[in-house]
Order: C-alpha cells, then structure tokens, then sequence
C-alpha cells in the first residue's frame, strides 16, 4: 500500500508539472442492479469541475447494460446524455453518446488483468442542429492488486483511436477502491488525458465516484 500511495504522489507530480489547465474533479454516482445471473443494469450520474474546480463543465447521466458472456468475457451497451459547456464563458450543448464494450479479465495471482475495448459514438444536439462530434475505438488495460483487504488499488491506461484518424490520446490513471460493506464502495482516483497529435496539456483530474449495489 505505501509503494502504491508513492506512486500516485510521484503520477500527480509529473502530471502537475506540464498542466495548463489547473485541477479537474469528476464526482459521481453509481447504482447497479444485478438482474439475473448474466444481466446488469447500471445508471450513473456525474458531475465534472474544471480549472481548478472553479466551475461546472459538464454533468451527465447515463444507462446501460452488462451481459456475462463467459467466465472471462462480458459485453455491455450504454446511452449517455451529456451537457458540457467549453469554458466557464460559453453556454451549455448537449451530447449524445452511445458506446458498446467487450472486456476480459484474468487473474494471476493476487494481480487482476482487464482489458476493456470500446467503440463509441458521440454526437452535438445544438438548437435543433444535430452535428458529428467524433467516433473512437478505446483500449483500456487496467492491473488492480486483489488482497482480502477492503482497499484495491489499481493503475490504467486508456488508448483512444479515432476512426478515420490515429491514436491522439493516453489516459494513464492510478485510484483505489474502498469496499465499505457489501453493498456499498468508494472510489478514489486521479488521472491525466494526454494530448498525442495537439498542443493542450490539461491538468490533472481527481475522481470521486460513490457506488451502490441494488
């Protein structure tokens, strides 16, 4: 736990050291009902706070399903209605988006391997005008350390291709996740997108994510 703990001291220094954009928070919530053995619904709500959280950029909702393929492979599909604004001076667009995935895990020990890959779609709703924002295909790789305590951590990284483009964005991300009953957990989090064919450098973003078994 003390080496996991430095390592996140050691991401967040780095990361903070080539932001322009200050700190970002996405807070949320999520509620999953397990419906049968295979079936999962999941509704998730979120609030996300730029520029040192100093405002509100974007807060959605979203609900989905997740199928379990095997013991190994599961499948789920997601609507999700977003309203973001770009700064703190302009007004806020709703997005459409839709994304399907397909993820594998697989233990080695007390390591947990999941590979999550994603194809999403999303679009702008604005006045009436309906506008392509962008399709990607995402591969997400995640290592967590599962140990009989209450605390998992885990480090990722995202890779988001854009279909027509190239690979223009990493999202390496360290968190841990707290298991407070049966039912309930916190996750604790923080990450950093990485521009690969642009100039932003955005600052880091903490997560907050409370979630709630049905």
């Amino acid at each position: 736990m003390k080496k996991f703990l430095l390592l996140t001291i050691l991401f967040f220094g780095i990361i903070s050291v080539y932001a322009q954009d200050g700190v970002g928070l996405r807070s949320g919530i999520n509620l999953q009902k397990k419906v049968t053995k295979k079936v999962t619904l999941n509704l998730n709500g979120q609030a996300r706070f730029n520029n040192n959280i100093s405002y509100l950029q974007t807060y959605l909702f979203e609900l989905g399903g997740e199928y379990k393929l095997s013991k190994a492979f599961d499948a789920a599909i997601y609507y999700r209605f977003v309203n973001r604004k770009k700064d703190e001076t302009k007004n806020f667009n709703q997005r459409h988006r839709f994304y399907a995935d397909l993820s594998y895990d697989k233990k080695f020990g007390v390591i947990k391997f999941q590979n999550r890959l994603r194809y999403q779609h999303q679009f702008k709703d604005n006045d009436g005008v309906t506008e392509f924002d962008a399709s990607y295909i995402r591969n997400k790789i995640e290592l967590s350390y599962d140990n009989k305590s209450n605390f998992t951590p885990y480090l990722s990284n995202d890779f988001f291709f854009q279909i027509g483009g190239t690979l223009d964005q990493l999202r390496p991300k360290v968190g841990i996740n707290y298991k407070i009953n049966k039912k309930n957990s916190i996750d604790l989090s923080v990450f950093n997108d990485v521009d690969l064919v642009g100039t932003d450098a955005p600052g880091p973003v903490f997560g907050l994510i409370y979630k709630v078994k049905l």
